[in-house]
């Protein structure tokens, strides 16, 4: 019997658009998707590159959906939503994790989080909540 972790977690960035910044790579920051149905090839560089890609299961990753603000003049510029099930995936603990470590931001990135929360459950080991709080 298969093991499921299901996954729902939104993070609201700040950004300053009205510079003339680019929209972030939210595939580089946050990893692109494995759909169970890719190609080999991605599947391949999703087991030896893990940390370019969401976190996945035995039957492909979670996904993102990112919303853009069409108001340039807001500073809460970007809504990204992680969801998904995880076929094969044990650990609510490794998903709050790795959500905490997409919370952080270098000062090379034009970006702030507003606010952030994320939900693991896992059939077998519970479930795990984390809400984003300032350092």
């Amino acid at each position: 019997m298969s093991n499921w972790t299901h996954v729902a977690g939104v993070i609201r960035l700040d950004s300053i658009r009205i510079l003339g910044n680019e929209e972030p790579d939210f595939d580089k920051i946050f990893g692109k998707e494995v759909r169970w149905d890719a190609d080999s090839s991605v599947w391949e560089e999703a087991l030896e590159h893990p940390e370019r890609f969401l976190p996945k299961g035995s039957e492909g990753s979670l996904q993102k959906e990112v919303w853009v603000n069409p108001d340039k003049s807001f500073v809460c510029a970007y809504t990204v939503t992680i969801f998904g099930d995880l076929r094969d995936h044990d650990s609510p603990d490794d998903i709050i994790n790795w959500f905490k470590s997409k919370c952080k931001f270098g000062e090379d990135v034009n970006l702030w989080v507003r606010q952030a929360a994320i939900t693991a459950l896992n059939e077998w080991y519970g479930t795990k909540t984390w809400t984003y709080e300032e350092d």
